[in-house]
């Protein structure tokens, strides 16, 4: 089961991966009801540009598109390592590690997206 889940979601993680380095992200429609309604960005806008620049090796283009794109590649990549562990030594790892530290994680990702908010708001309103 362990393996099945780590080999599904790794195998997931690759083609989108792939997809994104292909150039396929500039076919997407921009789907941000905030944005589009108002014209003011979200706390996630950028992000799908931010990714891109990560696929291509550009650290300063995914930080400067959003953020938190290099924190949240980041621990998208330490999942992928539990995954993986998991897969190995056929033991849940990553289940435990959530379960554990479900407030200290929600609230670091929930500071983090609103600093990027704050910077993508003072970015577009200067």
């Amino acid at each position: 089961m362990f393996r099945l889940r780590a080999m599904s979601v790794i195998g997931g993680v690759l083609v989108a991966v792939a997809g994104l380095r292909m150039g396929l992200a500039q076919y997407l429609p921009i789907t941000c009801p905030l944005r589009g309604l108002t014209g003011i960005p979200c706390a996630s806008c950028g992000l799908t540009r931010g990714a891109v620049a990560l696929c291509l090796g550009q650290l300063a283009a995914a930080s400067a598109h959003n953020l938190a794109a290099i924190p949240l590649a980041l621990a998208l990549a330490a999942v992928l390592v539990l995954l993986a562990w998991e897969a190995i030594t056929q033991r849940a790892i990553l289940h435990p590690v959530l379960t554990r530290r479900k407030g200290v994680l929600t609230w670091s990702a929930v500071a983090l997206v609103l600093a990027a908010w704050v910077v993508n708001l003072h970015r577009y309103f200067g």
